[in-house]
Protein backbone atom coordinates (compact mmCIF):
# COMPACT_ATOMS: atom_id res chain seq x y z
CA UNK A 1 0.00 0.00 0.00
CA UNK A 2 1.18 3.57 -1.08
CA UNK A 3 2.22 6.02 1.96
CA UNK A 4 -0.56 8.24 2.38
CA UNK A 5 0.74 10.19 5.04
CA UNK A 6 0.36 13.92 3.78
CA UNK A 7 3.30 15.68 2.17
CA UNK A 8 4.38 19.33 2.95
CA UNK A 9 5.40 21.17 0.70
CA UNK A 10 9.23 22.78 0.61
CA UNK A 11 9.54 26.31 0.44
CA UNK A 12 9.50 28.09 -2.82
CA UNK A 13 13.86 28.58 -2.41
CA UNK A 14 14.88 25.60 -0.21
CA UNK A 15 18.67 26.90 -0.11
CA UNK A 16 17.59 29.84 1.63
CA UNK A 17 15.06 29.44 4.55
CA UNK A 18 15.29 32.58 5.57
CA UNK A 19 13.66 34.06 1.89
CA UNK A 20 10.81 31.72 2.75
CA UNK A 21 7.34 32.76 3.79
CA UNK A 22 6.52 31.95 7.79
CA UNK A 23 3.73 29.22 6.08
CA UNK A 24 6.51 27.82 4.29
CA UNK A 25 8.86 27.90 7.10
CA UNK A 26 6.28 25.51 9.23
CA UNK A 27 5.78 23.56 6.36
CA UNK A 28 9.34 22.73 5.91
CA UNK A 29 10.10 21.95 9.48
CA UNK A 30 7.47 19.42 9.74
CA UNK A 31 8.43 17.80 6.70
CA UNK A 32 9.91 14.54 6.81
CA UNK A 33 13.91 16.16 6.61
CA UNK A 34 15.92 16.75 9.14
CA UNK A 35 16.84 20.00 8.52
CA UNK A 36 15.28 22.68 9.71
CA UNK A 37 15.48 21.10 12.45
CA UNK A 38 15.78 21.96 16.44
CA UNK A 39 18.90 24.09 16.40
CA UNK A 40 17.93 26.22 13.54
CA UNK A 41 14.40 26.56 14.82
CA UNK A 42 15.38 27.69 18.12
CA UNK A 43 17.62 30.12 15.66
CA UNK A 44 14.32 31.99 14.63
CA UNK A 45 12.76 31.74 18.25
CA UNK A 46 15.55 33.66 19.21
CA UNK A 47 15.51 36.32 16.52
CA UNK A 48 12.27 36.97 17.30
CA UNK A 49 12.49 37.20 20.80
CA UNK A 50 15.00 39.83 19.98
CA UNK A 51 13.12 41.80 17.55
CA UNK A 52 10.26 41.87 20.13
CA UNK A 53 12.30 42.80 22.39
CA UNK A 54 13.38 45.77 20.36
CA UNK A 55 9.55 46.56 19.49
CA UNK A 56 8.91 47.33 23.10
CA UNK A 57 11.64 49.28 23.10
CA UNK A 58 10.83 51.32 20.76
CA UNK A 59 7.71 52.17 21.96
CA UNK A 60 9.66 53.11 25.15
CA UNK A 61 12.21 55.46 24.09
CA UNK A 62 11.42 59.07 23.43
CA UNK A 63 8.96 59.27 25.94
CA UNK A 64 9.63 61.84 28.31
CA UNK A 65 8.74 59.82 31.28
CA UNK A 66 11.58 57.07 30.34
CA UNK A 67 14.18 60.09 28.87
CA UNK A 68 16.84 59.33 31.78
CA UNK A 69 16.96 55.94 30.03
CA UNK A 70 17.46 57.12 26.83
CA UNK A 71 21.15 56.17 26.14
CA UNK A 72 20.50 52.85 27.80
CA UNK A 73 17.18 51.71 25.54
CA UNK A 74 19.43 53.03 22.25
CA UNK A 75 22.29 50.87 23.01
CA UNK A 76 19.83 47.74 23.76
CA UNK A 77 18.24 48.45 20.88
CA UNK A 78 21.52 47.80 18.71
CA UNK A 79 22.76 44.65 21.31
CA UNK A 80 18.92 43.43 19.92
CA UNK A 81 19.44 44.21 16.13
CA UNK A 82 23.28 42.56 16.20
CA UNK A 83 21.40 39.94 17.88
CA UNK A 84 18.77 39.26 16.20
CA UNK A 85 20.83 39.79 12.85
CA UNK A 86 23.09 36.72 14.34
CA UNK A 87 20.71 34.34 14.66
CA UNK A 88 19.12 34.15 11.51
CA UNK A 89 22.90 33.74 10.43
CA UNK A 90 22.92 30.88 12.56
CA UNK A 91 19.70 29.58 11.43
CA UNK A 92 21.27 28.91 7.75
CA UNK A 93 24.20 27.43 9.66
CA UNK A 94 22.98 25.10 11.69
CA UNK A 95 20.99 24.16 8.56
CA UNK A 96 24.67 23.92 6.59
CA UNK A 97 26.41 22.21 9.44
CA UNK A 98 23.39 19.37 10.07
CA UNK A 99 22.99 18.97 6.58
CA UNK A 100 27.23 18.57 5.88
CA UNK A 101 26.92 16.04 8.82
CA UNK A 102 24.09 14.13 7.68
CA UNK A 103 26.51 13.03 4.80
CA UNK A 104 28.88 11.35 7.89
CA UNK A 105 26.41 9.53 9.34
CA UNK A 106 24.86 7.61 6.29
CA UNK A 107 27.70 5.74 6.35
CA UNK A 108 28.87 3.13 8.87
CA UNK A 109 30.68 4.39 12.42
CA UNK A 110 33.92 3.00 11.83
CA UNK A 111 33.82 4.28 7.99
CA UNK A 112 32.96 8.02 9.06
CA UNK A 113 35.50 7.88 11.83
CA UNK A 114 38.34 7.45 9.58
CA UNK A 115 37.41 10.54 7.06
CA UNK A 116 39.80 13.44 7.88
CA UNK A 117 36.94 16.12 7.88
CA UNK A 118 34.25 13.67 10.05
CA UNK A 119 35.52 15.23 13.56
CA UNK A 120 35.37 18.77 12.15
CA UNK A 121 31.57 18.72 11.26
CA UNK A 122 30.53 17.24 14.37
CA UNK A 123 32.20 20.19 15.74
CA UNK A 124 30.08 22.65 13.32
CA UNK A 125 27.12 20.82 14.43
CA UNK A 126 27.91 21.05 18.20
CA UNK A 127 29.26 24.84 17.55
CA UNK A 128 26.02 26.14 15.68
CA UNK A 129 23.02 25.41 18.25
CA UNK A 130 25.85 26.29 21.07
CA UNK A 131 25.94 29.48 19.58
CA UNK A 132 22.05 29.84 19.50
CA UNK A 133 22.71 29.10 23.01
CA UNK A 134 24.53 31.48 24.14
CA UNK A 135 23.28 34.35 21.97
CA UNK A 136 19.73 33.64 23.98
CA UNK A 137 21.43 34.35 27.03
CA UNK A 138 22.67 37.54 25.66
CA UNK A 139 18.92 38.33 24.87
CA UNK A 140 17.69 37.33 28.18
CA UNK A 141 20.00 39.33 29.97
CA UNK A 142 19.24 42.48 28.38
CA UNK A 143 15.17 41.73 28.64
CA UNK A 144 16.16 41.36 32.11
CA UNK A 145 18.24 45.09 32.30
CA UNK A 146 14.95 46.48 30.74
CA UNK A 147 12.60 45.65 33.31
CA UNK A 148 12.44 48.98 34.94
CA UNK A 149 13.35 50.80 32.05
CA UNK A 150 10.41 49.73 29.75
CA UNK A 151 7.13 51.21 28.78
CA UNK A 152 4.46 49.53 31.05
CA UNK A 153 1.55 49.92 27.80
CA UNK A 154 4.27 47.52 26.15
CA UNK A 155 6.13 45.53 29.27
CA UNK A 156 4.09 42.27 28.58
CA UNK A 157 5.48 42.02 24.84
CA UNK A 158 8.97 42.23 26.74
CA UNK A 159 7.99 39.83 29.18
CA UNK A 160 7.24 37.32 25.99
CA UNK A 161 10.20 38.45 24.36
CA UNK A 162 12.04 37.03 27.66
CA UNK A 163 10.19 34.09 27.10
CA UNK A 164 10.97 32.71 24.23
CA UNK A 165 14.74 33.51 24.50
CA UNK A 166 14.56 31.49 28.16
CA UNK A 167 12.63 28.73 25.30
CA UNK A 168 15.40 29.26 22.85
CA UNK A 169 18.08 28.36 25.54
CA UNK A 170 16.55 24.76 25.85
CA UNK A 171 15.94 24.01 22.51
CA UNK A 172 19.57 25.25 21.56
CA UNK A 173 21.04 22.64 24.57
CA UNK A 174 19.02 19.82 23.39
CA UNK A 175 20.68 19.97 19.77
CA UNK A 176 24.21 20.37 21.94
CA UNK A 177 23.77 17.42 23.75
CA UNK A 178 22.04 15.60 20.72
CA UNK A 179 24.93 15.47 18.99
CA UNK A 180 28.03 14.90 21.71
CA UNK A 181 27.36 11.22 21.57
CA UNK A 182 29.77 11.70 18.61
CA UNK A 183 32.28 12.94 19.95
CA UNK A 184 35.02 10.61 20.68
CA UNK A 185 36.68 12.22 23.63
CA UNK A 186 34.63 11.86 26.95
CA UNK A 187 36.47 14.92 28.51
CA UNK A 188 35.03 16.83 25.28
CA UNK A 189 31.44 15.71 25.98
CA UNK A 190 32.09 16.32 29.79
CA UNK A 191 33.03 20.32 28.99
CA UNK A 192 30.28 20.83 26.40
CA UNK A 193 27.76 19.27 28.88
CA UNK A 194 29.28 21.58 31.60
CA UNK A 195 28.94 24.92 29.37
CA UNK A 196 25.17 23.79 28.80
CA UNK A 197 24.44 23.63 32.22
CA UNK A 198 25.91 27.09 32.99
CA UNK A 199 24.25 28.48 30.35
CA UNK A 200 21.09 27.06 31.48
CA UNK A 201 21.20 27.83 35.23
CA UNK A 202 22.09 31.93 34.36
CA UNK A 203 19.04 31.62 32.14
CA UNK A 204 16.89 30.21 34.92
CA UNK A 205 17.89 32.80 37.32
CA UNK A 206 17.21 35.40 35.07
CA UNK A 207 13.77 34.29 33.94
CA UNK A 208 12.96 33.91 37.46
CA UNK A 209 13.92 37.59 37.57
CA UNK A 210 11.54 38.56 34.59
CA UNK A 211 8.78 36.32 35.84
CA UNK A 212 8.29 37.94 39.11
CA UNK A 213 8.19 40.97 37.43
CA UNK A 214 5.80 40.18 35.15
CA UNK A 215 3.74 38.69 37.76
CA UNK A 216 3.85 42.32 39.90
CA UNK A 217 3.25 44.78 37.37
CA UNK A 218 0.33 42.88 35.18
Amino acid sequence: MADETPQTPPPQDPEDILGSTVRQFIHATAAKSPTPGGGSVAAVAGALAASLAEMALQYTVGKKAFETHREALVAAIDKLRKAAALMQELVSEDIAAYSYLGGFLKVPAEQRAGHADYLSAVARAIRAPQSVGGCALHILEICDDLLDKTNPIIISDLGAAAAYARATVDAAEYSVLANLKLLPSAEEQVEHRRRAAEISLRADVLYRKVRAHMNSVL
